[in-house]
């Protein structure tokens, strides 16, 4: 047993390496065939991301925010759940962080910060139990419903910053800055790096343990196996479905409260650049596994790093370079998921007419 766990992970992290090579090479491709010294580029992105402390630092910084929600949707994915809302449920959880740090009772550090933080992770979860009763007791798929409630949550956020939250005469519509004992704090000196890391590495840790210690995580994987027959063995289906979708919630909530918390003091429009979405490409490309999913995390927090780094080194590029590398790792990982899918169809048809030829 232990031979093929390890045997699976293996070739898991083979394939994901290998489609992440393969989209460098391609963007290498690109890059020479626009007139470009490639290997300077990389060289500008690499020196960027990981070329110093604060480097390394920013990297890091940047990894946070797409590694909760992204452990959040391999959460809801292991149930055979799509939970595409992730950047709406930032957005709100963001909002509630910055409600209770603003509005709400003058507590000190750590208190008032775990209490803001508590506050995110329950509005983005309460935000994705709604697609997740429509989808348990409705029958409506949660694609859509969580993906059209992403609008809902970033315009709501819009309107509290630029009405009832709005600084006045701001040149840019945010919030008041965040009382100073509700943020987080630095625990790398000359960096950005701050505490909100170490609970996203908490979270890597609290998302291993569920799926593979608990009974909710099997239940998880009964649910992604087969809907009817887990409900048959007695797995509770329709509460499963609003807790997974719940729980994926939680976490992309907890990223939006550290991200006003820690990274930007304060409530901004447009914050978020579009961490939820990516949040998909990371947990496919992590193979819905804690590790993977952190590995995965800080590649695009390390392209979102040293994207800065082109336009110093090369004249000319632009700093969409990266998102294109990250599509292509994850159009690359398909295709060879794709394609080891069909080869293990015909194998198995292939033994299947072995077995009916020799009976």
């Amino acid at each position: 047993m232990t031979s093929i766990v390890t045997a699976s992970t293996a070739r898991n992290v083979m394939i994901s390496f290998v489609a992440v090579i393969l989209a460098f090479v391609t963007a290498a491709l690109l890059l020479t065939a626009a007139g470009q010294n490639a290997l300077q580029s990389f060289a500008g992105m690499a020196s960027t991301a990981v070329g110093s402390n604060f480097a390394v630092g920013t990297t890091l910084t940047k990894a946070v925010p797409r590694l909760l929600p992204a452990l959040g949707v391999a959460l809801a994915l292991r149930s055979g759940l799509w939970n595409i809302g992730a950047e709406g449920q930032i957005y709100l959880g963001a909002a509630a962080a910055a409600a209770v740090a603003l509005f709400g009772p003058p507590l000190s550090f750590p208190l008032g910060t775990a209490l803001a933080l508590i506050a995110a992770m329950i509005v983005g979860a309460a935000w994705a139990a709604v697609p997740g009763a429509l989808r348990a007791y409705r029958g409506l798929n949660e694609v859509i419903t969580t993906l059209m409630m992403v609008y809902v949550a970033v315009q709501l956020t819009n309107y509290l910053i630029e009405g009832p939250w709005l600084v006045p005469n701001s040149t840019w519509p945010a919030t008041p800055l965040i009382p100073f004992a509700f943020k987080l704090p630095l625990i790398w000196p000359g960096t950005l790096v701050n505490g909100g890391a170490i609970l996203a590495i908490v979270g890597v840790a609290v998302l291993a343990f569920v799926v593979n210690r608990t009974t909710f995580g099997l239940w998880l994987r009964a649910i992604g196996g087969n809907e009817r027959a887990s409900e048959v063995i007695g797995v509770p289906l329709r509460p499963m479905i609003v807790a997974a979708l719940a729980a994926s919630g939680a976490f992309a909530g907890l990223a939006g409260g550290i991200e006003v918390l820690g990274v930007r003091g304060r409530l901004l429009e447009g914050f978020s650049p579009g961490y939820g979405f990516e949040a998909i490409a990371i947990a496919l490309l992590g193979r819905l596994r804690p590790l993977g999913i952190l590995g995965a995390s800080l590649l695009f927090g390390a392209l979102d790093a040293g994207a800065a780094g082109l336009q110093v080194a090369s004249v000319g590029i632009s700093s969409a370079i990266a998102p294109v590398i990250e599509g292509l790792a994850v159009g690359y990982l398909l295709a060879a998921l794709g394609l080891a899918e069909i080869i293990s169809r015909r194998r198995e048809a292939r033994s299947a007419l072995q077995s009916a030829v020799r009976s």
